[in-house]
């Protein structure tokens, strides 16, 4: 099991340069951005600590995270393209060849609509029109109370068919095939950051909640479950080494706050 974030040593926190970390419910808490959250990215970058958002959202989402916060660039829609900011502009990065990665979400998209019929509970996330490789689906935002049964249902079914779906704590995500968070984070820190997996791996902190963050708990040996991925823990291979006492943007507050206070 996860150990309290006070037994993360502090000499391994002095070489952290870079914090990855999910959105929703990882920084944001019952879907608002705590004030402590968003002081705790602005000291980050102060302290040159670069933050980047590793999240399932949408590219429009984190268009605008890219260009109103803190951050050094945004992973979007669980790693299908890689928004960077620079001299003002947002430059959008995919992991494969955009045309085609355009043309595999329409088919995503055809098959996912045509297993919706059969979940009426169930629907596509309102930002499906802002998205350019993914297909979402939402089961715990619009849709309230959450559908958890329905959920798991279909995306046992989905995986049946051979997809790539993950489950955040709001939607389902359908990826294209090879596209995952991690396989994202490792092409950004290396080609983007110019840093060798040893050096992200004594570098990068990741923070996350839910079931789709659990390869990048895998890579990260410094990885942090904010409190509210409790229930999760028990579904889950590879678990964040540390937890924090607080959910959402408060515990990602709490991570920053330790994680500053032992910095040279």
């Amino acid at each position: 099991m996860p150990k309290p974030l006070v037994d993360l040593p502090q000499t391994t926190l002095k070489n952290v340069r870079y914090v990855l970390t999910d959105f929703d419910d990882t920084l944001t808490l019952h879907g608002r951005l705590p004030t402590a959250t968003l002081n705790a990215l602005y000291r980050l970058e102060q302290a040159g600590i670069k933050v980047i958002p590793v999240t399932g959202g949408c590219a429009g989402w984190s268009d605008m995270m890219a260009r109103v916060l803190p951050v050094a660039g945004v992973i979007s829609e669980g790693g299908g393209v890689f928004l960077e900011p620079k001299s003002g502009v947002i430059h959008y990065h995919f992991l494969n060849a955009e045309a085609a990665m355009r043309t595999e979400q329409a088919s995503l998209l055809a098959t996912v609509q045509a297993e919706l019929v059969n979940f009426p509970t169930l629907t596509l996330a309102k930002d499906q029109a802002y998205r350019l490789t993914d297909v979402a689906i939402d089961y715990a935002q619009q849709v309230q109370p959450p559908a958890h049964q329905e959920k798991e249902a279909l995306l046992a079914l989905l995986r049946e068919k051979g997809l790539n779906a993950k489950a955040s704590s709001i939607h389902i995500n359908v990826c294209q095939s090879g596209v995952d968070k991690v396989v994202m984070a490792r092409h950004v820190l290396t080609q983007f950051f110019q840093l060798s997996m040893a050096q992200a791996h004594q570098q990068v902190i990741y923070v996350g909640d839910a079931p789709n963050d659990e390869s990048m708990f895998a890579e990260f040996p410094l990885s942090v479950g904010v409190a509210n991925i409790a229930p999760y823990l028990t579904m889950l291979k590879h678990l964040p080494a540390y937890l924090t006492d607080a959910e959402g943007g408060e515990g990602f507050a709490q991570l920053a706050d330790y994680l500053l206070c032992h910095q040279d």
